[in-house]
């Protein structure tokens, strides 16, 4: 239901536009433009912020019920998980999910600080709140 990956899984991205092209004839990057018209062109990135030894343990064991949260960039947020969907592995941080876009947190493990993985389907400045927000979220969930 809902993906998630950090960027260390091109390889099975990779492997997904092979299948696509051999199964359909055509080239992913078309597909993929043809639904940009259709739904629009998300945008995506990444974004890091400290953290010590004590909070990075906390986000890793980070409870849905600790995000008190109903909104994301002015949308109804519609899932905080910390399992992936399919098959329950715990994800080792958060992802908060709405109709127009998510982020995922969760701390490095080998870095003083936490990544926030953010995406949005309404561009640029939309992605930025959610962006802005989702500092602000992890950082009260974690006091």
């Amino acid at each position: 239901m809902y993906a998630w990956t950090t960027n260390k899984d091109g390889i099975v991205a990779a492997l997904l536009a092979g299948e696509i092209e051999a199964k359909t004839g055509r080239d992913p990057g078309q597909l993929y433009e043809q639904l940009t018209k259709e739904f629009g062109k998300a945008v995506s990135i990444r974004v890091e912020a400290a953290a010590t030894p004590a909070p990075k343990k906390a986000l890793s064991n980070l409870s849905p019920q600790k995000i008190t949260n109903k909104l994301l960039a002015g949308d109804n947020i519609t899932d905080i998980l910390t399992t992936a969907p399919g098959n329950m592995s715990a994800i080792g941080g958060v992802k908060v999910v709405t109709n127009n876009g998510w982020f995922a947190a969760r701390p490095s493990g080998t870095e003083e600080i936490y990544k926030i993985y953010a995406e949005s389907f309404k561009g640029d400045e939309h992605l930025k709140e959610i962006v802005a927000e989702a500092q602000a979220i992890v950082d009260l969930a974690l006091i």
